[in-house]
């Protein structure tokens, strides 16, 4: 089976022309869409920030008790705005986590800006969204008929990515000024 796959893939890159993709790579799943968070925190009922500290800060959540986000697991800043998203709430985007937050998003971001490199995005739907500069992997051209057709490009972090309207030239550079800035 192996070496029919093997084969296919080599005649698949002659007809393309170019070099097929290692097997180790296709095994540890490059090629395939990020995802996003896998534990959403709060959806029914967003936490209240409980405490902001140096390192951290504690949210208050109704249904999980007080949970602590570190600063440096942070690569996302966002407003709610799905249909299934409590209306209002604040998204911080941690890990592989999600966590709502019955807060203003411009103090939440307030906040956050004091201690990473926030940069300032517009998402297909016209909303800010804020990416921590530190914590982007990868730039590229969004993708028609994959992304959002509005999006221009796709900010990648080792957690998710983030559709944007500017263009990867725009988006570069805006990321290698706040990384510098720090």
């Amino acid at each position: 089976m192996r070496l029919r796959f093997a084969f296919w893939l080599a005649s698949l890159a002659a007809v393309a022309g170019t070099t097929p993709m290692p097997h180790s790579a296709l095994a540890q799943g490059f090629g395939q869409p990020m995802r996003g968070p896998t534990n959403i925190l709060g959806r029914s009922y967003p936490g209240k920030i409980k405490a902001i500290g140096v390192e951290s800060m504690t949210v208050n959540l109704r249904e999980g008790g007080p949970q602590t986000v570190l600063y440096s697991d942070i690569w996302r800043l966002r407003r709610s705005f799905a249909s299934d998203e409590p209306n209002g709430s604040s998204i911080v985007d941690f890990g592989n986590n999600r966590m709502f937050i019955a807060a203003s998003f411009d103090a939440l971001v307030a906040e956050v800006s004091k201690k990473l490199p926030l940069t300032k995005f517009t998402a297909p739907n016209g909303d800010t969204v804020y990416l921590v500069a530190n914590k982007v992997t990868d730039i590229t051209g969004a993708i028609p008929g994959l992304h959002n057709p509005a999006s221009k490009t796709v900010v990648g972090t080792r957690n998710g990515s983030q559709q944007v309207l500017e263009t990867i030239a725009d988006t570069k550079k805006v990321i290698a000024a706040a990384s510098i800035a720090r």
